[in-house]
């Protein structure tokens, strides 16, 4: 299989977090820039530029809110008008001071009402799109003791928020705001990336949450697997990874996850490594775009694969 590669340009500092929809891709920077791109433009370019005061910890677009794009900057999650004609825009739309720490990820809900935002305190967030103001705090005892790394929304009607932290739990929420919380077993069989790998101990931090079309979750896992959980309980491992799992994303190819040992794998139906090539820097990020891999990392470029699907 040949896998094509490109790149987009214009950051000027590492990019840290990225965002797709469709043929839109978001994304945040150390440079303090936070950018929408057209894949479907040849050559590919950024459309909207924000410039803000400090880096770009999370983006976040949706279908259902197509008009906004949000970018998090320290505490604050701030939203910008993507209607406007200007290619750089100038004054959020919106704007919240919600987070004592540094926000790690945003994601909007599938009805475009709220916006899940996942701190360093520990907490999760829950930011009204249509009021801008706080419509629910996650936390407490069923809650994160740690730093809250991630949040994934449940495809569907059904109202579940999951949430991943350093403390090796993924909390699953209800609207009502009680949560159940799954302990991460450290994988310490043969083939675990605790025995093969470079670390002598590698703990089942949260680092990555995705949920698959059959509703399964998978989260990546700082002992290099990928766990994945079917009705709110650990179901399997997937084992291929020689360190900690930075990343997981679904795509229309399957289950696609990155690690630190700079390895990209596609996972099949049957949860095996159907496709496994290497990256040439440490990721941060990846997104799905239609049958695109978007990934950045260390440098100030986002690399494009295509032809996964084939």
């Amino acid at each position: 299989m040949a896998i094509q590669r490109s790149q987009l340009k214009g950051h000027k500092d590492s990019v840290l977090t990225l965002c797709a929809d469709g043929d839109r891709l978001a994304s945040g920077g150390a440079d303090g820039s936070c950018r929408l791109w057209d894949l479907r433009c040849t050559p590919r370019r950024s459309v909207r530029a924000a410039l803000l005061k400090d880096e770009v910890s999370a983006v976040a677009i949706s279908p259902t809110r197509l008009e906004l794009l949000l970018a998090a900057v320290g505490g604050k999650v701030l939203g910008f008008d993507l209607r406007s004609e200007k290619v750089l825009l100038q004054e959020p739309s919106g704007e919240r001071d919600l987070a004592r720490d540094e926000i790690n990820q945003i994601s909007i809900d599938h009805a475009g009402h709220l916006c899940a935002v996942a701190e360093d305190a520990g907490p999760v967030h829950l930011l009204d799109l249509n009021t801008w103001r706080v419509d629910k705090t996650l936390a407490g005892k069923a809650g994160h003791d740690n730093i809250c790394s991630c949040v994934a929304w449940k495809p569907g009607r059904d109202w579940t928020l999951a949430s991943g932290g350093l403390d090796a739990a993924v909390v699953f929420w209800q609207r009502s705001g009680r949560g159940r919380k799954v302990l991460m077993q450290q994988d310490l069989g043969e083939e675990s990336a605790t025995a093969t790998g470079p670390q002598l101990l590698n703990p089942p931090f949260v680092h990555s949450l995705a949920y698959l079309p059959d509703e399964t979750l998978a989260a990546g896992l700082g002992d290099g697997t990928v766990a994945l959980l079917e009705e709110r309980r650990p179901s399997a491992r997937l084992r291929g990874h020689a360190a900690a799992v930075a990343q997981v994303v679904s795509s229309p190819m399957g289950l696609i996850s990155a690690g630190n040992d700079l390895q990209v794998i596609l996972w099949s139906g049957s949860r095996e490594a159907s496709l496994q090539w290497s990256h040439h820097e440490k990721i941060n990020w990846l997104a799905s775009s239609e049958s695109r891999l978007c990934v950045c990392g260390l440098s100030n470029e986002i690399t494009i694969y295509e032809g996964l699907d084939r």
